[in-house]
């Protein structure tokens, strides 16, 4: 964490309190301020329950360590602690390379305090994949909404399995929407609202890296932006809608300033291009992500 307060200090703060223990006034008064209940809500999970209104309510940064090994990981997710981040993603490449039962528990062992996001990209076995991610110390399942209903509904079940075990940690599914093969906007908000009835916390608006590269006008045209407010303006006031795929800061900006609040940071670190800088000193990259999450907060 960075060791000088900001104007948003309290939100470090905020990320502490989720890996605590409920059982305080206050901890009650804010699961029931969620209106309306998650209709998944069997029993309150007053953790999980913060979390999803931290991520609706107030601006929340999570950084994609889509990295090959895992030393190179722990460094990058230093970093981005330590420019506020909210959210650590292990990264869908670092989880192929170096497996789930080896990165997740060391990032909770590095990181005991942290949300940690798998990003899973799954498409089938959903329940057995959440299982892994939840049992060796994660918070969070991302899977992609091409799987469909049966697997989002597979993966909320082992969520609400770990949550009756437990309330120390939230327990959180969210559904990715790859954009451009699940566009135009109409088939982006009809998958979304599918996901949302299935159960899951959020949804994430997610322009493939591939279809970026090859065509770099989809960012250039703000084609990821667009998907991003239409689905916003129909399920924004029932769950998070993150947004996801070579953000710049002034896209991420816009996005903030049309109400948008949960934004990933890729490789390229809030510059407008698609240049990779996990690379970089880790000075050098705290100083790029301390700029992202400056320049949004401004909007």
């Amino acid at each position: 964490m960075p060791s000088n307060p900001t104007p948003d200090h309290h939100l470090q703060l905020h990320r502490r309190s989720f890996l605590r223990t409920a059982g305080t006034g206050l901890v009650a008064a804010t699961f029931e301020a969620l209106r309306p209940p998650p209709a998944w809500s069997q029993q309150p999970h007053p953790t999980s329950a913060r979390a999803v209104d931290h991520l609706k309510t107030r601006h929340s940064f999570q950084i994609s360590v889509d990295v090959s090994t895992l030393d190179l990981g722990l460094s990058v997710a230093t970093a981005a602690l330590a420019a506020g981040v909210d959210i650590l993603e292990m990264g869908t490449p670092l989880l192929k390379t170096q497996g789930v039962a080896n990165v997740v528990p060391a990032f909770r062992q590095r990181f005991p305090n942290a949300l940690l996001l798998a990003d899973m990209k799954t498409m089938d076995g959903g329940g057995g994949e959440a299982r892994a991610v939840y049992a060796a110390g994660g918070n969070i399942v991302d899977f992609l909404a091409l799987s469909g209903v049966d697997t989002a509904k597979s993966i909320c079940a082992v969520r609400d399995e770990f949550r009756r075990a437990g309330s120390e940690l939230p327990r959180l599914v969210f559904a990715d929407i790859m954009i451009p093969q699940q566009s135009p906007a109409k088939v982006a908000v009809e998958v979304a609202l599918r996901m949302v009835e299935a159960g899951v916390d959020a949804v994430g608006i997610h322009l493939q890296s591939d279809a970026r590269r090859a065509n770099p006008k989809l960012l250039q045209d703000n084609y990821l932006g667009d998907v991003a407010r239409a689905v916003f303006e129909r399920i924004g006031k029932t769950v998070p809608v993150q947004v996801v795929g070579g953000l710049a800061i002034a896209q991420a900006r816009s996005l903030a300033q049309a109400g948008l609040r949960a934004f990933v940071i890729s490789g390229n670190m809030g510059l407008p291009d698609s240049n990779s800088r996990y690379n970089l000193p880790p000075a050098e990259i705290q100083r790029l992500i301390t700029d992202f999450i400056a320049g949004v907060r401004r909007a």
